[in-house]
């Protein structure tokens, strides 16, 4: 615990705060963004990049360059995880999934017509999708976005035990942080003697 004694325009604080430091050391660091001034903020604290995953180049390319600039700021590539959004549409079939798909868009309004989500087939198929993206380097945490009202359970059923047999998603955690459980480096608290 160390005293704040930060005065500014608009309150003034003593401190210090009456609650210990999280186990964690602070909250992960999540950013969302692809500007090239984002990158420039993102080389520098991001943790997590939340990233449109739509385009598995594009998305290598500015991987690529972020890891980059990551590194020229004297942080670690491998601190850095990309979190790419998804909408997986997954049928036991490829049949099915596309059938998920046409009941999805016939829910929306007439001319209106959904783009194919990057992540549709059966539950192998879209297993074999996310393992390229994985070993691609630009899928370290996949973050799922879902129109059909079963998505997230197909997701879970079918894909989820291909995913775990295959080692790229966990079947227990071995920490009880969050950045633990991503790998994430404890920052070192710079008040500590």
């Amino acid at each position: 615990m160390h005293p704040l004694d930060y005065t500014g325009n608009y309150f003034s604080v003593e401190g210090p705060l009456n609650i210990s430091r999280s186990r964690q050391g602070r909250p992960v660091v999540f950013q969302a963004g692809t500007s090239p001034e984002f990158m420039d903020i993102a080389a520098q604290h991001a943790e997590v990049i939340m990233a449109p995953g739509h385009d598995l180049e594009y998305l290598k390319a500015f991987t690529d360059e972020l890891k980059r600039k990551v590194q020229n700021q004297g942080r670690s590539p491998y601190d850095l995880l990309m979190m790419p959004s998804h909408n997986p549409i997954v049928g036991r079939t490829e049949k099915e999934a596309l059938e998920k798909l046409r009941e999805i868009e016939s829910w929306m309004p007439k001319g209106y017509r959904m783009p194919k989500p990057g992540l549709i087939g059966s539950a192998e198929q879209v297993a074999e999708q996310i393992e390229h993206w994985y070993r691609e380097g630009v899928m370290d945490i996949l973050l799922i976005r879902q129109d059909h009202p079963a998505g997230f359970k197909d997701f879970i059923q079918l894909v989820v035990p291909i995913l775990q047999d295959r080692g790229i998603f966990r079947k227990e955690y071995e920490d009880d942080t969050l950045r633990g459980n991503l790998g994430l480096p404890y920052p070192e608290n710079k008040y500590t003697k």
